[in-house]
């Protein structure tokens, strides 16, 4: 059975590039990122069908941040580009999670009623144990129970709700990857970022037409919720009013021109400018040092990664371990479909074990 999408014909002004990136293995990444680290449990999302690179990213990303990635390599590359609700949402509610902890103390009356950080437990016996110096089992059931006793102890009912991934085209991993949102947004209460004739020809968006229009309401009660995030959503709003219209098939070639321009690679080349113009600035609020992002441009070094982390405590008979949750974006890949190349994000979580590792999550750019 066909999954229900909406593909559509940007421009024919564009030739398509039949060019493939190196591409380098998805399961090699959390070691790459948290240094002689052990990874505890791991989980990517490669559902949609391909007819290459079936566990695999593209080896040299233009970002830190993977839906970036996928948005700039079709754009350079004049390649289809395909991503879904879960994508778009999962950026939206990383930026969400960022303005809370720019501000915690502001918003801390928004949501907990106490000082400081209090903790938050889970028995995890009938789920989890230790195996050969690793902790496996259910961690996705793990995570939404995190979730769920964090969303009784905060006072805005449905954000957990809100944040989540409940697309027709969500996954257990996006899912998952979505309530580790949730708990990075709350972790300081708890404890546990020149025009050139490059373009996108072709676009798909996942899911049905109902997945878009819910993302879009989504989106709007974000206002709801009292942060004053009015200086983002002015921006993010209009943007995903065009990916509804596109899904609709109504079309804006220039819109999608515009995703982004003054690109640090140009058509192939690589060119360093100053700085990113277009819409894909404004999926977020801030960039990687937590300055407000203002008229969509942001400078490519400071985007921010795509991934957040949470630290957690894991204590079983013996002792006890500092491990950290860790969900976004993975990268991006290449599939070749029907002979041509579709360029998408990939969204994915683990568990990492920061006693291994000599670095600290501070110190570690991938969370900036």
């Amino acid at each position: 059975m066909t999954s229900p999408k909406s593909t559509q014909k940007i421009t024919d002004k564009l030739k398509q590039k039949n060019k493939h990136l190196r591409h380098k293995s998805v399961k090699n990444l959390p070691k790459k990122w948290y240094a002689k680290c052990k990874v505890h449990a791991f989980s990517f999302e490669f559902e949609k069908k391909s007819d290459s690179n079936p566990t695999s990213v593209i080896r040299k990303n233009v970002s830190s941040n993977g839906f970036v990635s996928a948005i700039i390599h079709a754009y350079n590359l004049h390649q289809h580009l395909r991503f879904s609700p879960d994508d778009v949402w999962l950026t939206v509610a990383q930026g969400v999670s960022r303005h809370i902890l720019n501000s915690a103390e502001r918003f801390r009356n928004l949501f907990v009623n106490h000082e400081g950080k209090e903790d938050i437990e889970v028995i995890t016996d009938d789920i989890l144990r230790e195996d050969k110096g690793k902790i496996i089992g259910n961690w996705p059931q793990v995570i939404a129970k995190l979730s769920d006793v964090t969303d009784e102890r905060i006072k805005k009912v449905g954000l957990k709700q809100l944040l989540e991934c409940d697309f027709s085209t969500s996954t257990n991993t996006s899912i998952t990857a979505s309530q580790i949102v949730l708990l990075d947004a709350m972790k300081e209460y708890f404890t546990y970022d020149v025009m050139f004739s490059c373009g996108i020809p072709k676009v798909t968006l996942d899911g049905t037409l109902e997945d878009w229009l819910h993302l879009q309401e989504k989106v709007v009660k974000i206002r709801d919720l009292g942060l004053k995030l009015g200086f983002w959503l002015d921006r993010l709003e209009p943007v995903i009013a065009q990916f509804v219209s596109t899904y609709k098939g109504d079309v804006d070639e220039k819109f999608w021109n515009m995703a982004v321009f003054n690109v640090p690679y140009g058509c192939g080349g690589f060119q360093k400018e100053p700085q990113w113009n277009g819409w894909i600035g404004a999926l977020f609020p801030y960039n990687a040092s937590g300055e407000r992002i203002t008229e969509n441009k942001i400078v490519p070094d400071e985007m921010p990664s795509g991934l957040v982390q949470v630290p957690f405590n894991l204590i079983p008979r013996k002792g006890a371990l500092k491990l950290s949750f860790v969900a976004g974006f993975f990268g991006a890949r290449q599939d070749k479909v029907n002979k041509e190349y579709v360029v998408s994000p990939v969204i994915g979580w683990y568990i990492a074990d920061e006693s291994k590792s000599k670095s600290s999550s501070s110190e570690n750019s991938q969370f900036k």
